[in-house]
């Protein structure tokens, strides 16, 4: 059985044994007072007197095993009570037993009545209390406290009602069958004496104390209270109200802080007689529950100042105990607070050689200590070779924990505490390359958790002021920011110089480092720069700084800028073209031009710039692009349709074809057909012109190969051209095969159109018989009329088929006002005299 559930077992014997001897002195009657006191006297200091056996067992065992009491008699006794809760608790268990035998044999020479009844109730007593006793042993498993405290309430509550409606003082069950007690009174002391001897086993206990102790005491404060007033309708409810506030004023109350000091009373027992191990597993418990109690943290430091180095490192249990950090915690006080004495200088240094002994890796923090103790001894030389150490990363490594945690302490030691640390060893240090950026790093490790340090903002101060712009790169790395950089706080320095006229170059390397860990504050930094480059005359490197400013912008996207740096990007932007436009650099020009477009406030005339620019490249395929962007600002813009016009034609088929996908979204396929159209329509007999259109029609069918109304567009300027049989052959491609479902309405116009056409050239080259089908197919077109029917009976007249030719020559004259009825009647008359 595991000792918490043998602890709690003994706790319910007990108990069980104290009702068994207050049942026993309860037969006394009232009248007999002597037997009374005796019987009582008997079982309270027969317990008594075993607790004194048990620890004057406890007492002999330790003094034989060296232990030395030393005029320290209550820490010893304290001592014993902690070290043999065994012999605590069978001392007590077994005089309150010898009590309970004495009592037995007192009553039975007095001849007290119900002697035989009490006799009979040992075994039910002492198992009753033992299952009470395990039974608060599983309440303390539950590990919600406040399930736990209101459980053990519970079952305090109950057991008192049980006990007193047993004895009569009330009647819960309604019935008479009840146990009457003689003397009500000896019975409720006896109770009430048996709760100090039960918070002993519990002091004693290895278990450390919590509700259930307290419940069990309340019970029987309740109890023994219930007998005394339990009966007077006044005061009786006192025996279940005094118990419970009680109950929770303590555990709420006074058990926390009182568990607490419990640990502290072992902690300082076992430390006065040794028992180092043991006290520092008691002051550890104790801080566990409070970190910062006082008296914890106080013993607990004096049993490190007691602990013997060459003992300790032979103790790997205790050694495990030993906390390393109060020791440096316990230097550093000694050294900090105030001009330490020579025997704290002396403790500091023993502590400091306790820790580098059993911890090596915190040599930083041991370098640093002992620097300012050396420091506090004038001893300034070592003073100043522990604080190189902690300085150079070369001896324990730049990102090493424990020396990162000493760092900045260790900068304030050399650069602002002492003015002869500062001369031999700060300002040499910032000397090296990247020890600065190294101290800085520390400074703003510290801010981030205390941004109102004055101490520390004193040496961020004096860090940045004399910072170089090669120093910050050094340590960020070329395109890397610093990690450990207040770059807003580079900024406001840069901002504040940079109209200077005297230190705006100091200003700018500011700026420059503020840029690399704000790139969205990038456009407006660099261009600050640069304007300060223009008031002194520098062009180029103002050029330079504007260029800046425009990467700067790109790296971060214009979208992701606030409303001011995208301005700032887009004015930059603009600046840079109109600058590469004056100075004749036309890639340069268009390349930020064509930034500035992205901005909101660009519109039409930057477009039509682009379109300049680029035809000035003698790139129409990029001018045509930017001019039909302009167009959807302006489309009535008469420079941009002429610009429209001359574009167009001057972008040449393959280049087309080369960069279709890039251009064909924006590509005006529709405004080439139109064009072309309006040419031919127009009848310009003119060859430039019939090359204006031939050209417009191979980009439209670049973009679209297989569109009809480009291919019938195309065989019209081939006919015009007079190449009647590439003609011919387009339009076959464009009749043949006809789609089940036309694409558009346009699609299905230009395949009636290739019909007639088809039907026309078939006529001109004798091939009337496939004209016939041609025909018949256009005759479904809304456009088809008397011509339609003229040309289709010249076929059938040509093929031999005079009878569907005089049809068709009929359906022309039915046609009133018709111009072609006299070229039908002719044919009529043909057909028919014959």
């Amino acid at each position: 059985m595991r000792w918490l559930q043998t602890e709690y077992l003994l706790k319910g014997l007990y108990l069980g044994l104290v009702l068994y001897a207050a049942l026993q002195l309860a037969l006394i009657p009232p009248d007999q007072t002597e037997l009374a006191w005796k019987c009582l006297a008997s079982v309270n200091l027969l317990s008594l007197a075993g607790l004194g056996a048990g620890l004057l067992l406890a007492a002999l065992t330790k003094l034989r095993e060296g232990f030395r009491v030393r005029g320290r008699l209550t820490a010893f006794f304290l001592f014993l009570l902690l070290e043999s809760p065994t012999l605590a608790y069978f001392g007590i268990l077994g005089g309150t037993v010898g009590g309970i035998y004495l009592v037995r044999e007192a009553l039975e020479a007095s001849e007290v009545a119900g002697r035989d009844v009490v006799q009979g109730l040992f075994a039910y007593t002492l198992g009753g209390a033992a299952i009470a006793g395990l039974g608060f042993g599983q309440l303390r498993q539950v590990r919600r406290r406040s399930v736990r405290l209101f459980l053990t309430l519970g079952l305090a509550g109950a057991l008192i009602a049980v006990a007193l409606s047993w004895l009569g003082v009330v009647d819960l069950a309604h019935t008479n069958k009840t146990y009457k007690l003689q003397n009500e009174a000896l019975f409720a002391i006896q109770v009430l004496l048996g709760i100090p001897f039960f918070y002993v086993l519990t002091f004693a206990g290895h278990e450390e104390e919590s509700e259930i102790e307290i419940g069990a005491v309340c019970a029987a404060f309740g109890l023994g209270l219930g007998i005394l007033i339990g009966k007077s309708q006044q005061y009786g409810s006192l025996a279940f109200v005094l118990p419970t506030v009680l109950y929770f004023t303590y555990t709420l109350r006074v058990l926390p802080g009182l568990r607490v000091l419990k640990h502290c009373f072992r902690g300082l027992s076992y430390n006065r007689v040794g028992r180092h191990r043991r006290a520092l597993q008691a002051f550890r418990r104790a801080l566990q529950l409070d970190p910062n109690n006082r008296l914890a943290r106080e013993g607990f430091w004096d049993v490190h100042r007691s602990l013997d180095l060459d003992a300790l490192v032979k103790d790997p249990e205790l050694l495990a105990l030993v906390d390393l950090d109060l020791c440096l915690d316990r230097a550093g006080t000694l050294l900090v607070h105030g001009k330490p004495s020579p025997a704290q200088l002396e403790e500091a240094f023993r502590l400091l050689d306790l820790v580098l002994q059993l911890q090596p890796d915190r040599r930083p923090q041991v370098d640093y200590w002992r620097a300012v103790a050396h420091t506090h001894a004038r001893q300034i030389d070592q003073a100043a070779t522990e604080l190189e150490h902690v300085l150079d990363p070369a001896h324990f490594g730049p990102d090493n924990p424990q020396r990162l945690t000493i760092l900045l302490p260790a900068w304030q030691l050399s650069l602002t505490l002492h003015e002869e640390l500062r001369r031999k060893v700060g300002a040499p240090q910032l000397e090296i390359p990247g020890r600065r950026m190294e101290a800085i790093a520390a400074v703003e490790r510290h801010l981030a958790t205390a941004p109102d340090d004055q101490n520390v903002w004193g040496l961020k101060r004096m860090l940045y002021h004399d910072l170089t712009e090669a120093e910050y790169d050094a340590f960020a790395g070329e395109g890397l920011a610093a990690a450990h950089f207040d770059h807003a706080y580079a900024q406001q320095l840069g901002l504040a110089l940079i109209n200077d006229d005297t230190r705006w170059k100091r200003g700018g390397e500011y700026l420059r480092m503020a840029a690399r860990g704000l790139p969205t504050l990038g456009p407006t930094l660099f261009v600050e720069i640069a304007k300060a480059h223009q008031r002194v005359g520098h062009v180029d490197d103002a050029r330079h700084n504007y260029e800046l400013a425009k990467r700067a912008g790109k790296g971060v996207g214009p979208k992701n800028l606030a409303d001011a740096e995208r301005q700032a990007y887009f004015a930059t932007v603009k600046l840079l073209g109109e600058d590469a436009m004056a100075r004749g650099d036309v890639e340069g020009a268009i390349e930020n031009f064509h930034l500035y477009s992205e901005s909101e406030r660009s519109g039409v005339e930057t477009l039509r710039t682009l379109a300049e620019l680029y035809e000035r490249k003698g790139d129409a395929l990029n001018a045509l692009k930017a001019n039909d962007l302009a167009l959807v600002y302006n489309p009535r813009d008469a420079d941009l349709m002429a610009r429209k016009d001359r574009y167009y034609y001057s972008v040449m088929p393959d280049v087309l074809r080369a960069h279709l996908e890039s251009v064909k979204a924006g590509f005006d396929a529709e405004y080439c057909l139109r064009k072309a159209r309006t040419i031919l329509d127009g009848r310009h007999a003119d060859v430039e012109w019939l090359d204006v259109a031939h050209h417009l029609t191979q980009l439209a069918l670049v973009v679209h190969p297989g569109a009809r109304t480009a291919k019938v567009v195309l065989a019209r300027i081939l006919l015009r051209y007079g190449e009647r049989e590439k003609a011919i052959e387009l339009l076959e491609t464009v009749r043949n095969p006809k789609p089940e479902k036309f694409a558009s309405g346009e699609d299905e116009e230009a395949w009636f159109v290739s019909s007639q056409l088809l039907g026309d050239l078939y006529v001109e080259v004798d091939k009337a018989d496939q004209a016939i089908p041609c025909y018949n197919d256009f005759r479904k077109s809304s456009k088809s009329g008397a011509r339609t029917w003229l040309k289709l009976g010249q076929a059938y007249e040509a093929v031999g088929d005079r009878g569907r030719a005089i049809k068709c020559y009929q359906q022309v004259t039915s046609y009133e006002g018709n111009p072609l009825a006299p070229d039908a009647y002719e044919a009529l008359q043909r057909l028919q005299g014959s």
